[in-house]
């Protein structure tokens, strides 16, 4: 690693194609206007670029007008290369950085680390090696070292890892992204809507000044945008969101969306950084607030957060102690007052020595993206996928190349389908500093196939179809644990939730002066992923209609209620008590396997079971007027599917005075 030979030694530093220019006027005779105006600018480079922190953006605008003037001024060149590989746009480094080398001139000690980084930026992994093993000759700090010794690591996988080439990175173009800042894009999970964060003015038509950016970095504060799918696939123009999550001279930076996109989770740097919320109430939102209970730290920042699809698990970003590196990923659990718990550190399997960020918890509730510094990183973040299974994780997985590259690539999102991932990138066919893209992986493949179903709906009034108001309540039938609960408001939004697979889940909705609707999901043996778009219809209380149970089970061939129909049942008997003038009848179906007079004794025998268990559970005897058996003679689904036979098989209640 530090055999340095004469060719290595030429070729990063000794080779002069040109000579050294200072600013002098001997060196400009005829140009004393330009080099007083070069000189002013290299003034007022230098008082960002030795005296403001994360002045560099801003001491590049004069180092450039200075270089224009004269371009053969080794120090200057080196000035800009640093300061390009401390902004977002570090792939512009190289030439700057080579060009130093090449001049001649005495430069500082840390040259050919500058150096090694920006054609590290280029891809240009060996010649970066070499500069990193020219500077690593250099110096004898233990942190240096240990420092340099990373970064030829990162180079060693860069290697490799861009040796395969899986995805397409579509940049989402100019109606997306401008000159200025992208990141941090935030999907609906059906991809319907796109929300980011975006550094741009937010009047055009003002002069760049100090009243119009922040004094933290001289950049434009942050904005939150929207974007909805159009019909044509393409992406609409950006609305800057209303107040209260913009505020003006402040910055207000998205980093989390729900997957059915109705709470959306802010940075802001109160506290040294803290996590808010806002939620979605029509068409405007609410004023954001500081998660409740012990994730946000007064002291310490906390950054990036990710809800699990039941909205139960919290996975965020945080520097706090107890940790493994900077920032690490913790994760903390709802509480049944609704604030989140003690947080717990992810442990080695996920974090680091080196900074982790930017989770994103898939809605299959067991697959993890995040970005990190650590493993075989081919260069500041990387974005790694892990698995969990079992109560523990995978090994991370680096998602290669181009989804990574030699920059930070942080703040990947994927889609419930798997199809389509979003990113923040800073590439050289960007539009600015960083733009938003997608990722789509060649052939038309998903990125991962995912085992879950998407379930969207509405509910409406049977009898108006206008839309009516609701809970939607989601049960896991094996423990009769409720895993999921929302409230859906009476508009075209509806509802949407993701089920993943492994399980059988009972969905009841409900509505007041309605009776109940339930479906149900055996997702036990995963079938791959699923969409499920569906409006629900309510019926009002009253004689006549039907209460379909769809989450009444029974053994195959037997009519002793299992213990997942428990939660269902005592369901309808906490409805039909709010309306003790209501009898009933009850009525068990059966599928069209099997001899027909031998369904229909079924069909009695699962009707009584019910009976029995109503009764024994405090209803009266006398509210239930019959129970009859229809065996497979009045299917809902005449087809013969398996999804027909299971719709079919079912107990129904029918109102009566």
């Amino acid at each position: 690693m530090k055999i340095l030979t004469t060719i290595a030694l030429i070729s990063l530093s000794l080779v002069c194609f040109s000579q050294n220019v200072e600013f002098t006027k001997e060196n400009f005779p005829n140009k004393k206007k330009e080099l007083r105006f070069a000189k002013k600018c290299l003034k007022k480079g230098d008082a960002f670029f030795y005296g403001a922190t994360r002045g560099y953006n801003e001491a590049l605008f004069f180092y450039l007008d200075a270089n224009e003037v004269n371009p053969n001024n080794a120090l200057l060149n080196y000035k800009i290369a640093y300061c390009y590989v401390n902004s977002y746009e570090k792939y512009k480094a190289y030439p700057f950085a080579r060009k130093a080398g090449e001049l001649g001139a005495t430069l500082p000690k840390d040259y050919n680390y500058i150096l090694g980084l920006a054609a590290q930026q280029k891809l240009k992994f060996d010649e970066a090696i070499q500069a990193y093993d020219l500077f690593e000759s250099q110096v004898s700090n233990a942190d240096t070292l240990k420092m340099v010794a990373k970064r030829i690591e990162e180079c060693k996988s860069g290697k490799e890892l861009i040796q395969k080439d899986e995805y397409e990175v579509v940049n989402l173009g100019d109606v997306i992204n401008t000159p200025y800042a992208e990141y941090v894009p935030l999907i609906k999970a059906d991809e319907t809507v796109l929300i980011y964060t975006s550094r741009r003015p937010i009047d055009e038509t003002k002069k760049r000044s100090k009243r119009t950016v922040s004094n933290f970095d001289f950049d434009y504060y942050e904005n939150v945008y929207k974007s909805t799918h159009e019909s044509d696939g393409k992406w609409s123009k950006p609305t800057r969101m209303p107040m209260p999550l913009n505020q003006n001279k402040k910055h207000s930076a998205s980093v989390s969306l729900s997957l059915d996109g109705n709470t959306l989770y802010l940075y802001q740097s109160s506290n040294n950084g803290d996590i808010y919320y806002s939620k979605r109430e029509g068409e405007s939102w609410s004023t954001p607030k500081s998660l409740p209970g012990l994730i946000n730290t007064k002291k310490y920042n906390e950054s990036h957060i990710t809800i699990s699809y039941d909205g139960k698990t919290a996975y965020f970003v945080s520097d706090r102690p107890g940790g493994l590196g900077g920032k690490d990923i913790w994760k903390s659990e709802l509480q049944s007052d609704q604030t989140w718990g003690e947080p717990v550190n992810l442990g080695p399997g996920i974090n680091t020595p080196y900074d982790e960020d930017g989770p994103f918890m898939h809605p299959d509730g067991k697959t993890l993206y995040f970005s990190s510094k650590g493993y075989n990183s081919m260069g500041g973040y990387d974005i790694f996928e892990t698995e969990l299974k079992d109560g523990q994780w995978k090994t991370p997985v680096n998602m290669g190349y181009p989804i990574n590259s030699s920059d930070d690539d942080v703040f990947f999102v994927l889609t419930a389908d798997g199809k389509n991932a979003y990113l923040s990138s800073v590439k050289e066919n960007g539009y600015g500093k960083q733009d938003i893209y997608c990722i789509r992986p060649f052939e038309k493949k998903a990125i991962k196939d995912f085992q879950l179903v998407l379930f969207k709906g509405t509910l409406k009034d049977k009898e108006t179809d206008e839309y009516i108001k609701g809970v939607v309540n989601i049960t896991d039938n094996s423990t009769g644990q409720e895993v999921f609960e929302v409230e859906v408001q009476a508009n075209a939004d509806g509802f949407m939730t993701s089920l993943p697979s492994g399980k059988n889940y009972g969905i009841a909705v409900e509505s007041e002066g309605y009776l109940f609707h339930s479906e149900n999901f055996d997702l036990v043996i995963p079938e791959g992923f699923k969409l499920v778009e569906k409006v629900i219809y309510l019926d009002k209380v009253k004689p006549g209609v039907k209460l379909t149970l769809n989450n009444v089970f029974f053994d195959f061939d037997k009519y002793n209620l299992k213990s997942e129909s428990e939660a269902e049942l005592n369901r309808a008997l906490e409805l039909l008590n709010k309306y003790p003038n209501i009898k009933i009848e009850i009525a068990g179906h059966t599928d069209n396997i099997g001899d027909d007079a031998y369904n229909q004794r079924l069909s009695e025998r699962r009707a009584n079971a019910v009976k029995e268990y109503m009764v024994k559970a405090g209803f009266a005897e006398s509210r239930i007027i019959r129970v009859v058996g229809y065996g497979e003679s009045k299917p809902l689904d005449p087809a013969d599917t398996k999804e027909a036979r299971a719709k079919n098989r079912r107990v129904e209640f029918i109102l009566a005075e």
